[in-house]
C-alpha cells in the first residue's frame, strides 16, 4: 500500500516525526523557505497518522435517546479516530456503530468491512469525527445494502 502527500504535507510529517533536517532538506528542494513553509502549512499535532481514504460507511448511534442512521464516506482514518462525510450528521457525545465498506478481499474473495464502535469528538454540518473504542474485521455480503435514514442529529 501506498500513501500520497499532498503538497507540504510529507515535510509537515517529517517534522511531527522530529525529523527537522530531512524537511528541511525537502522544502529546499522544492524551492521554499521553512519560515515560508511554517507560515503556510498547519501542522498536523495528532499523534496518530490519518489516512486519506474514500471508503463508503454505514452508522447508527447506539443511544436510544438519540435514534440516527444513515450512510456516508469515510474522509480520512487512523488507528484511533474516522473522520466521516454525511448529509445527516450526529451529534458530539453520542456513542456510533461504523460498519466501513473494506477495499481488501479475504483470500482475494471475500468481501471484508471494518466494524467499529466510537464516539463522536466533533461534529461539522456535513461530517462528523468519531474516536474509536474498538474495531474488527468481518466478512459481509458481495452487494451492499441501502440504509434508510431514522431520525436526524439530536441537540
Amino acid at each position: 500500500m501506498s500513501v500520497v502527500f499532498r503538497q507540504g504535507e510529507l515535510a509537515a510529517y517529517l517534522l511531527s516525526k522530529g525529523m527537522r533536517s530531512t524537511a528541511l532538506t525537502l522544502v529546499r528542494s522544492r524551492n521554499r523557505k521553512m519560515e515560508d513553509f511554517l507560515q503556510s502549512e498547519v501542522l498536523e499535532r495528532r499523534s496518530k497518522v490519518r489516512f486519506p481514504l474514500e471508503l463508503r460507511v454505514r452508522y447508527r448511534s447506539l443511544a436510544p435517546r438519540c435514534p440516527a442512521a444513515g450512510t456516508g464516506v469515510v474522509v480520512n482514518m487512523s488507528r484511533s479516530g474516522v473522520l466521516v462525510s454525511s448529509d445527516h450528521g450526529v451529534s458530539e457525545g453520542v456513542r456510533v456503530e461504523l460498519s466501513i465498506e473494506w477495499p481488501s478481499l479475504l483470500d482475494g474473495r471475500v468481501p471484508l468491512q471494518v466494524v467499529t464502535v466510537g464516539r463522536v469528538v466533533r461534529c461539522e454540518p456535513s461530517r462528523f469525527a468519531v474516536v474509536l473504542a474498538r474495531y474488527q474485521f468481518r466478512t459481509t455480503r458481495r452487494t451492499s445494502l441501502p440504509i434508510q435514514l431514522v431520525g436526524g442529529a439530536c441537540g
